[in-house]
């Protein structure tokens, strides 16, 4: 980076040409006399206003004789720009003099390249920061530096101007041997990055395309830097065939070819692109990449037609700065697209160190101020201790205003960003809480798929026997195997070697053919992108696939952070999972159970309350001999009666005792007075402090008045309330946490009690999540689609009917396959 702002400046400041806008032509006027004559004269030009004209010989300039152009260039290198040159000319035999005011003329080549090597090493920086160890990202800083170092050929230019490093002869080795190394290295690792960007091509896989890429650059700079060393030591002469000459011929030929193959190879991979999520940064970038092309071409052919001599007419030069848009368009799609895998820790360290250090200055601002107010208006003797606290509180409070301005601004300019990251962080919170292992990856499965979007993901995890994989979950892929073996332990030692798995616990698409060669091709083929292993004490228990995020980009930085930290929380929570199941399999004593079983059923309803105008039926049919699914009707009065329908996380035993306990609490809360939410906020309190920390209940009550035809109706976490009639559905969603997550405050202010008219023919159904969750042999769930559909054609028969017909629907549907959740189901209809 140095090199390039030294070079910058360099080409800027020191080594800029003087220029009278005309051309010297030197020509032989006798066998012993050559002269410099004036050509291309600019009309209007400042040689034409001193009167010089065509075919005018030069002689002197400032009073010193000119022999050649060398010698003349030299001097006026030394006058300033606006200053004037007294010169000398000859016209038809008769001397004149005038003075010609001096313009200097840039090396406008020089100074593209100079930009764009300087964007392109910046871009490179920002990406190799992102992933220091991925084979793109290496390669496309390595353009960048080798780039800046070519670029630097350009303090050699006009060695017969007033230039300094010539004064410095081993500044000028340094930086031959330099320009001869990165001119040798550019050109191929140009090829090389548009045959792996953006994605690899075929051909660029073969093992002596490698080896080409690795051995060519070094062949060539050992035989240019030979033939220069030769040359200047006189071993090959210099004429009469100039070496030199040729070396950078060859080498500028090198570079054009890289360009041209560069940009053929990138239109191929564009082609090959199949998403419009994938072309679109590529797009910018190939129409960037022409346009630098048509700038070389135009500045190397037309642009020379147009001014005769860039000396007259250096604008039509110009648009040769229009190659430094190609790094620009990377820098652009990289930001806009996260392109190459460059975080957005990276683009947000940027942005916000630009909003702190801003919002710092206001800060110091203020205090500054307030120091101006308090040395006025108070005594001396309090100034330093009121200055103090002043200081102090705003310290306080400009952390808290940065804080929430930073999240304002990630919410405002990285919407999918914030998003992603609060709910994989309040979803690593909660997982913990979530009991059994299909109930883990259900809700893993939805805040992947339903909240953060994502189009292709899926789940393996280990058998018993630690021997295979099994598919487990599976969204957007469809030729995934069922099952794979760990056959070669690849997997197992890449997680203990010392590469980036072992730091990062991510295996990319890149790492796949080491890592994961058994299910390469397939990963590729569904457009998996990144792997997250799920382990527990240094073992591998299960694979997170992923595909690309809602955005189109693939996951990176932070977000990788935030994965890594979901899957430990989904590690320990399977895991916990499997030694539960494990241990709840060997406490299945037949006796023990029934006798649970048979006091679960006596905590039932003995009989449902029958009245006038309802129509009432329930059932709870445990996954287990006992379960924690519960239901009540209980009769408040004579026109009022009670529905309630609760679901401790969890089954078995431990869940039936919290059932039980809940059944207890809501029959001793229940009375003519109460309503649902008032009943719910009397259970928590009492719950709260009994129940473990890793437990809760969801629960919805519902009080039928029937007098005036009424329902209020308040759910804590529980499932939605389903009102049908003639075909039709309606859900009754209101907000509300479950039971034993919180002391009161919260649990309190989040329960929101509403009211239902009730209307003649409708039924209103209460029901667990063991319903939509039941799940057959393939691993398919019954779905609130299907629960819907049965509801639907159901509806105008009875209550009984309509309860009966969704358990032997439930039954149909799951045929063998356990039942893997609570059943819990009341009816009311009204009449």
């Amino acid at each position: 980076m140095i090199l390039g702002i030294f070079n910058f400046y360099f080409t800027i400041e020191i080594t800029p040409q003087s220029n009278d806008e005309c051309l010297w032509i030197p020509k032989q006027i006798d066998k012993e006399t050559n002269g410099i004559f004036f050509d291309f004269v600019k009309v209007d030009g400042v040689t034409w206003e001193a009167g010089i004209r065509n075919g005018d010989r030069l002689l002197a300039i400032n009073g010193v004789e000119i022999r050649n152009t060398g010698t003349a260039q030299f001097l006026l290198n030394q006058i300033a720009a606006g200053d004037s040159a007294y010169y000398l000319y000859e016209r038809n035999g008769t001397e004149y003099e005038g003075y010609v005011e001096i313009k200097k003329l840039l090396n406008f080549g020089g100074v593209a390249i100079i930009l764009s090597s300087l964007i392109w090493l910046i871009v490179g920086f920002i990406t190799i920061k992102s992933k220091p160890d991925g084979q793109l990202q290496t390669v496309f800083y390595k353009v960048g530096i080798y780039f800046t170092i070519y670029a630097a050929g350009t303090l050699l230019n006009n060695n017969f101007n007033s230039n300094p490093i010539f004064e410095f002869n081993f500044l000028v080795i340094l930086i031959g041997i330099l320009f001869l190394f990165a001119a040798s290295y550019l050109p191929f690792n140009v090829i090389k990055f548009f045959w792996i960007f953006p994605k690899q091509l075929p051909f660029a896989e073969k093992r002596f395309i490698k080896k080409f890429l690795i051995y060519s650059p070094r062949i060539v700079f050992v035989f240019v830097l030979l033939i220069t060393l030769l040359v200047n030591f006189g071993i090959l002469p210099a004429r009469p065939i100039n070496y030199s000459m040729h070396v950078n011929n060859f080498l500028s030929f090198l570079f054009l070819s890289s360009i041209a193959i560069g940009f053929v190879s990138l239109i191929v991979s564009y082609i090959r692109l199949q998403k419009t999520d994938e072309k679109k940064p590529i797009f910018v970038i190939l129409v960037s990449y022409g346009f630098a092309i048509l700038a070389i071409i135009y500045t190397s052919t037309l642009a020379n037609e147009l001014a005769e001599t860039i000396f007259n007419n250096p604008e039509y030069f110009f648009p040769i700065f229009i190659v430094a848009v190609l790094p620009l368009s990377f820098g652009y799609s990289i930001f806009k697209y996260s392109l190459m895998d460059v975080s957005d820790v990276i683009k947000n360290a940027i942005f916000y160190g630009v909003l702190t250090v801003s919002l710092a200055a206001a800060y110091f601002l203020v205090i500054y101020i307030l120091g101006l107010g308090i040395s006025s208006a108070v005594s001396t003797q309090y100034q330093g201790i009121i200055a103090g606290f002043i200081f102090v509180l705003f310290a306080v409070l400009f952390q808290n205003t940065k804080d929430r301005f930073q999240e304002y601004i990630t919410k405002k300019f990285y919407p999918e960003q914030f998003a992603s990251q609060k709910m994989l962080m309040k979803f690593s919170s909660e997982i913990s809480t979530i009991v059994g292992m299909e109930n883990i990856l259900n809700s893993t499965q939805t805040i992947f798929i339903d909240s953060l979007l994502i189009k292709k993901y899926a789940v393996y995890l280990k058998d018993e026997n630690e021997s295979k994989f099994n598919l487990v979950r599976s969204f957007g892929v469809f030729s995934l195997p069922n099952e794979f073996y760990e056959s070669d332990s690849s997997l197992q030692n890449a997680l203990t070697s010392d590469d980036k798995l072992n730091m990062h616990k991510v295996i990319e698409q890149e790492d796949f053919e080491k890592v994961i060669p058994q299910l390469q091709t397939e990963l590729i083929r569904e457009s998996i992108y990144t792997i997250i292993p799920l382990i527990v004490k240094s073992k591998i228990i299960g694979l997170l696939l992923f595909g690309l995020k809602h955005s189109g980009a693939r996951f990176a930085g932070k977000d990788l952070e935030l994965l890594n930290a979901a899957a430990n929380q989904i590690s320990i929570a399977l895991e916990n999972a499997r030694l539960y199941e494990s241990e709840a399999e060997k406490m299945k004593i037949e006796r023990d159970l029934e006798n649970a079983r048979k006091i679960q059923e006596s905590l039932l309803p003995k009989s449902i309350p029958q009245f006038s105008h309802l129509q009432i039926a329930g059932s709870m049919i445990p996954a287990m001999h006992v379960g924690g699914d519960y239901y009540d009707i209980i009769q408040i009065n004579e026109n009022k009666i009670m529905v309630i329908v609760g679901d401790v996380s969890g089954k078995g035993l431990a869940a039936s005792f919290y059932m039980s306990k809940l059944q207890t609490m809501v029959r001793l809360y229940c009375d003519e007075n109460s309503t649902p939410k008032e009943v719910l906020s009397k259970v928590n309190k009492s719950i709260y402090e009994s129940i473990e920390r890793n437990w809760f209940i969801t629960v919805a009550v519902g009080l039928f008045d029937i007098t005036k035809g009424k329902l209020r109706y308040c759910r804590a976490g529980h499932m939605p309330l389903i009102e049908t009639n003639n075909r039709t559905i309606t859900h009754y969603q209101s907000r509300g946490i479950g039971v034993g997550l919180e002391k009161g405050d919260i649990f309190d202010t989040s329960l929101d009690e509403i009211e239902i008219n009730l209307i003649k023919d409708h039924s209103y159904i209460f029901y667990s999540d063991g319903i939509t969750e039941t799940m057959n042999n393939t691993n398919e769930l019954y779905g609130i689609s299907r629960f819907e559909e049965t509801l639907k054609i159901n509806s105008s028969r009875t209550s009984d009917e309509i309860l009966n017909t969704t358990i032997n629907s439930l039954a149909k549907f799951r045929k063998s396959y356990h039942q893997n959740d609570d059943i819990t189901m009341v009816v009311v209809k009204y009449l």
